[in-house]
């Protein structure tokens, strides 16, 4: 349960909100004041009390029950974000993200909304696999820490999201430069070349950049496209002047293209 201090930091300002019966102006806009029903607050807390003991199943059996004693719905916002924490410390992340989102398409600026967004990107960066796998939860990992930060700029979440933003994206070009080699290897050079310069251009600066460009360079002269090999070989010595690929290309690909080209 590691993420379990994160979390309860996170909807903190809303539980003390909500435990103090604020107005919904806070939560949802309206002026509309509410507070919960005697006992909401116990099985809230109980609920709360079984997902720190990691008995996911019995906090959900609680979560649900609070909205028998909260008819005014006082507790709906934090229920459906316990309720995908539940999930997510459980390890269905598959659940988890159902619940977080629906909590995102109903409350969209619900204080608790940069991290429920957070959290909807740990669902698929959990699941990201090798860079030779589905890319999916790498992508869909790029798609949700990109939302959290242009959406919600000032969120507590923007350095942790940054960090694993970095991770995802260099899963997804170290994807893109496994399957460039393989197009290479079939011989199939043109969609190598696709594949590779998605690379320089979606993820300028991954690790693997560099074996990029020296394989894109490879391709464009087996494609017999001298102007564009040249150009990327100059990109390759001068952004990696002492990297040991701008050498070997010096050595191996640079002969390759004919003189006056």
């Amino acid at each position: 349960m590691g993420n379990w201090s994160r979390y309860t930091a996170a909807a903190s300002l809303s539980m003390l909100l909500m435990l103090q019966g604020c107005s919904y102006i806070g939560l949802y806009g309206g002026d509309k004041e509410a507070k919960p029903e005697p006992g909401a607050e116990d099985v809230f807390r109980e609920g709360e009390d079984l997902l720190a003991k990691g008995k996911y199943g019995q906090a959900r059996e609680a979560y649900a029950k609070v909205k028998e004693h909260d008819p005014e719905k006082f507790y709906d916002p934090l229920v459906q974000i316990r309720l995908g924490d539940s999930y997510y410390e459980e390890g269905r992340y598959d659940e988890a993200e159902v619940e977080y989102q629906r909590f995102l398409d109903m409350r969209p600026h619900n204080k608790a909304a940069a991290y429920v967004k957070y959290q909807l990107g740990m669902c698929n960066f959990k699941q990201i696999g090798k860079p030779d796998r589905d890319p999916r939860f790498a992508m869909d990992s790029v798609k949700h820490f990109s939302e959290l930060l242009r959406d919600y700029p000032d969120n507590t979440y923007s350095e942790e999201a940054g960090e694993k933003l970095k991770i995802a994206k260099s899963n997804l070009a170290e994807h893109e430069y496994v399957v460039g080699v393989y197009y290479m290897k079939r011989g199939s050079y043109t969609s190598a070349v696709r594949r590779l310069k998605g690379i320089t251009g979606n993820y300028p600066g991954s690790k693997v950049e560099p074996d990029a460009l020296y394989a894109l360079a490879d391709a464009y002269i087996r494609l017999g496209q001298y102007d564009p090999a040249k150009s990327t070989l100059a990109v390759l010595y001068q952004e990696y002047p002492t990297h040991e690929l701008s050498e070997k290309a010096r050595e191996d690909l640079a002969p390759e293209i004919p003189a006056g080209q």
